[in-house]
């Protein structure tokens, strides 16, 4: 670790102490700190700061050391960066003789920094700490490869740790979480709920998604965002990228990367494969984000409301907003919305369409925001998807649906039970009952069962981390269409 010691020498004048098993981003991290440099704050001693995946504390210490807040709290899942964090802020906090070092205010580092064992925000959240500030320098994780991994764990290690770091790796149920970055959204998400409403949150992402896809990441949660930093590092020559050149392959969105450190003309996964294979080396941008709740009172309003028994809602909405001109007058109609649906959960589902002044209300909104021409008879209101998908295969009487299989569980049991599919047009059918075959909702699977059973009505939703692009809904739709559904 001479290089690394030799950056804190130049950069913090800190002691800092590592060990295996801790990562060490050594680009990244001084990256993120160079960004973190970029954003003054006059008014930081009187603010508390956290810092997410602080691994052996060094950027915890530092802003402590800089900024003289009144806390910073370093949190980390892995018990271990914990251990070692706590180490290197009492070699910090102690000179030579063990004796404190204070600052201005007679205050030492000890009084201004904690570490704890956290997963993301989680002690926060459980300890109804309100944050001003939230940085975090956390790895894009996609795929990763098990004999990187080998690399942080030690024959002796704990059960924790290991169940620490497969955490840490698995998918978050984000659409993000096919670039790599759904720890970041969940990150976001956790800190749009302990952030003051005039708090700061400030991320290092790597730019191989694409500055569109990283930008986005903030913008539909709320957010609004300023770019602190960027810089470009090299591509790990041993890295395998096979993983984004099958995502383009299967979609339109091109990653971006580029030859060497020179140029801003950004070449695809596929492009940078081949040129690594023949010797070249790739980098890819790397961007310090600043970003801060727009519309805060009323987004914190929103997500409290829709947290109890709306999570499917809170997880798709888009809350970006080209025109800021609107942004009020639409951030004010779903908070009400949500209120309403909230404080009124049956009145919506009158039948048979539901409540025609909620119709008329939705209508209006679609006309006015998205140039949709609807009126209340082209908006239907059911009390959940369970009941409009029962209510429509009742409508159509198909011989044959398929449907998603996280959509059956409260279907009519005797529909799910039937197995006779031969000649199911000719065959006499119980009065209301439909044959329904349970499908997985993963596009290619569900488009070969369409091709092989031919259903009159297919009811699918859309995996997360197929719903970025349109090319698995045009597929499912040309399949529905060759076989008559």
């Amino acid at each position: 670790h001479m290089r690394l010691a030799h950056r804190f020498q130049q950069s913090t004048k800190l002691t800092m102490m590592e060990i295996p098993s801790i990562f060490t981003p050594v680009d990244w991290s001084f990256a993120f700190y160079e960004g973190l440099n970029q954003h003054q704050d006059s008014t930081s001693r009187d603010k508390t700061y956290a810092e997410l995946g602080c691994g052996n504390g060094w950027i915890s210490i530092a802003l402590a050391e800089k900024l003289s807040p009144l806390k910073v709290y370093g949190l980390d899942i892995n018990p271990r960066a914990i251990k070692i964090a706590w180490i290197n802020l009492y070699l910090n906090a102690l000179d030579d003789n063990g004796l404190p070092v204070y600052d201005r205010e007679g205050k030492t580092l000890l009084d201004r920094v904690e570490f704890h064992e956290s997963d993301l925000l989680s002690y926060c959240i459980d300890n109804k700490i309100e944050l001003d500030c939230i940085v975090g320098c956390i790895p894009q994780i996609l795929n990763p490869n098990p004999e990187a991994i080998s690399k942080i764990m030690t024959e002796n290690s704990s059960e924790k740790f290991l169940y620490s770091l497969s955490n840490y790796c698995a998918l978050q149920g984000f659409f993000e979480d096919q670039f790599g970055l759904g720890l970041i959204a969940r990150a976001v998400e956790e800190g749009r709920a302990v952030i003051k409403p005039m708090g700061i949150m400030i991320f290092n992402i790597g730019g191989r998604p694409g500055q569109g896809v990283c930008e986005r990441l903030f913008l539909r949660r709320g957010f609004h965002i300023s770019k602190l930093w960027q810089t470009k590092i090299m591509q790990a020559a041993d890295t395998d990228i096979s993983a984004l050149v099958e995502i383009e392959q299967n979609s339109p969105h091109p990653f971006e990367f580029f030859m060497d450190l020179v140029g801003d003309q950004s070449v695809s996964a596929r492009t940078a494969q081949a040129y690594m294979k023949s010797g070249g080396r790739v980098s890819h941008a790397l961007s310090v984000y600043s970003c801060q709740l727009h519309k805060p009172i009323q987004v914190k309003k929103l997500f409290e409301i829709l947290k109890d028994g709306f999570n499917e809602i809170s997880s798709s909405l888009d809350l970006s907003f080209d025109n800021d001109s609107v942004a009020a007058e639409k951030m004010a109609f779903l908070v009400y919305l949500a209120s309403f649906l909230k404080e009124n959960k049956s009145n919506p589902c009158e039948p048979p369409f539901g409540c025609l002044n909620f119709r008329n209300l939705v209508a209006e909104f679609m006309k006015s925001y998205y140039n949709i021409p609807s009126t209340s008879d082209n908006v239907a209101v059911f009390p959940s998807r369970a009941v409009a998908i029962e209510i429509s295969l009742r409508l159509f009487s198909p011989a044959l649906a398929i449907v998603d299989e996280h959509l059956t569980r409260h279907l009519p049991k005797q529909w799910l039970t039937s197995s006779a599919i031969e000649g199911r047009a000719d065959c006499d059918r119980a009065k209301d009952t439909v044959l329904v075959i349970e499908v997985p909702r993963q596009s290619d699977l569900l488009i070969e069962l369409i091709r092989k059973l031919k259903p009159q009505v297919v009811v699918t939703g859309m995996a997360k981390f197929e719903a970025i692009t349109s090319a698995a809904l045009v597929n499912i739709l040309s399949a529905t269409r060759d076989v008559g559904s």
